[in-house]
């Protein structure tokens, strides 16, 4: 009995935790969303709390990625979708469990910290680990509209916050069941909260505009998924769409015209009757324009953005670096060939090498899709010179809200880590314009058709963040690692506790 209650919690916690992102938006439960768990594991045989932390993993993620299930892929059974999104989902939520038993046998006296510290080192090692990473639900991407906390971004990045939001859960959990020192825990929670949030205040406080103007211009087609598997009878009337659009955004007069990611399907560097229709359009031009296309050169294809004069010449391409697994590319086709038998239909593309930065109009850099949740990756951009950032998306294969409104909330944080403006240019949405601070100043929303121009202000001065990466994060898994040594903690493994009076509000 006292284990179905327990894990009634483990479910509760998932539940909230699946608030907090969009489309829902309840991003101050994220506060208390693991106060349940937290709760639930006191006392626990290892066993026992890994089992609770899986539960809670499973009810969060399988909600979140929901989505996975009802993408479109090109020639791929819905059946094999809803099969990886059960993979996703137990995957990420193993990493929860994890937690739930590290935080009952990490050895520490500090056991205010402990869940804190232990839930960063895992958050940062999932964004990494399998197969290049995959970051969604990371809890601090649930306050990217909580601009005055986010700022600590700078430093810690996304981790930070996730960090912060662990430690007053831990704080909310030591209160309710009276542990010894918890509200000593609690004032220096409550100290670390004010520096955060008097720090947020500074930095929205300073000038933005305090570097070189420069004036965007965003195009947001909205072409359907189908339209672009039947490139070759539809490529007419697309061309003619991003035609109209562009020259409507060319009388505005921007230094740069931003198309999509596989705006188009031919490559612009081989093939003549592109090249022509490009001509045709540049010439009307007096901007730079940006096209995301697909490339093949000795035989490797690459998912590519090229930089186009107004007279129709390529300055420059960057090749995506981190590729979408079994979207783009098949991890490990090399050693197990009846992979690709099984995923057919994957992509064929080869990972880029150059971390490219374009010089024109203004140095910037351009991530495509997938790329932009990845903070250490766009650092890397930032560091060799990029003083804007540029994220072109194709998301239409994607049937929810929910998932458009997910990858933009990551975005967010890479304007706010680099102090660069983030321009995102997405097919069939989101486009946006989000300004360093992580505010969202222009937005097309998901299925519609649209232009952003605005102006934007370059940054060529490197935060601690951009220079030094993931620093806070990787100080949380070294401090977990050697936390076995120093002695035991407070979150004592055993049988099931009798709760206190406080906690019937969780049962």
């Amino acid at each position: 009995m006292c284990f179905i209650l327990h894990s009634l919690l483990a479910v509760l916690s998932g539940l909230l935790l699946s608030t907090i992102f969009p489309c829902a938006n309840m991003s101050l439960i994220a506060f208390i969303a693991m106060v349940p768990l937290l709760l639930a594991i006191r006392g626990q045989s290892i066993p026992k709390v890994f089992v609770l932390g899986l539960i809670t993993g499973i009810v969060f993620f399988g909600i979140l990625l929901f989505w996975i299930a009802g993408i479109r892929l090109y020639q791929v059974d819905q059946w094999l979708l809803a099969i990886g999104w059960m993979v996703a989902t137990i995957a990420c939520a193993l990493f929860i469990g994890v937690f739930a038993m590290g935080v009952c046998i990490w050895k520490t006296r500090a056991s205010l910290f402990a869940p804190a510290i232990i839930w960063t080192a895992l958050e940062f090692i999932r964004s990494h680990f399998p197969l290049g990473g995959f970051p969604w639900g990371i809890l601090g991407y649930s306050q990217y509209q909580n601009l005055v906390l986010i700022q600590i971004a700078e430093w810690t990045g996304v981790f930070g916050v996730s960090f912060l939001l662990m430690l007053i859960n831990t704080m909310i959990a030591g209160i309710i069941s009276r542990t010894s020192g918890s509200w000593s825990g609690t004032g220096i929670t409550v100290t670390l909260i004010i520096i955060c949030l008097v720090w947020g205040n500074i930095k929205l406080g300073e000038n933005l505009a305090s570097g070189k103007p420069l004036k965007v211009a965003v195009i947001q087609t909205n072409i359907g998924i189908d339209q672009s598997w039947e490139w070759e009878t539809s490529r007419e009337r697309i061309l003619l769409m991003l035609n109209r659009l562009t020259v409507k955004a060319a009388k505005a007069d921007p230094s740069l015209i931003i198309w999509t990611e596989t705006a188009i399907l031919s490559s612009p560097a081989t093939s003549p009757w592109i090249k022509k229709k490009l001509l045709s359009i540049t010439t009307q031009l007096n901007s730079y324009l940006l096209v995301g296309a697909p490339h093949m050169i000795e035989g490797n294809y690459y998912n590519s953005a090229f930089l186009i004069s107004n007279n129709g010449q390529i300055i420059n391409r960057y090749d995506k670096i981190h590729l979408v697994p079994f979207g783009e590319m098949i991890p490990g086709e090399e050693l197990f060939p009846l992979l690709r038998k099984t995923f057919p239909q994957a992509g064929i593309y080869s990972h880029g090498k150059e971390y490219t930065v374009f010089n024109e109009p203004g140095r910037f850099c351009t991530l495509i899709c997938y790329e932009g949740i990845f903070g250490d990756l766009t650092r890397r951009f930032v560091k060799k010179g990029a003083e804007f950032i540029v994220n072109i998306s194709n998301d239409a294969w994607t049937r929810t809200k929910a998932s458009y409104y997910q990858h933009v909330s990551m975005d967010v944080f890479r304007a706010v880590e680099n102090r660069r403006y983030f321009i995102r240019a997405g097919n069939t949405g989101i486009s946006a314009i989000i300004n360093p601070n992580g505010k969202i100043e222009h937005l097309v929303d998901v299925g519609r058709e649209g232009i952003i121009i605005s102006h934007i202000f370059l940054n060529k001065h490197l935060t601690f963040y951009s220079q030094r990466g993931d620093m806070f994060a990787y100080l949380c898994l070294v401090i977990t690692i050697m936390g076995g040594k120093w002695g035991r903690g407070k979150w004592e493994i055993g049988h099931c506790p009798h709760f206190p009076p406080f906690s019937r509000y969780f049962i």
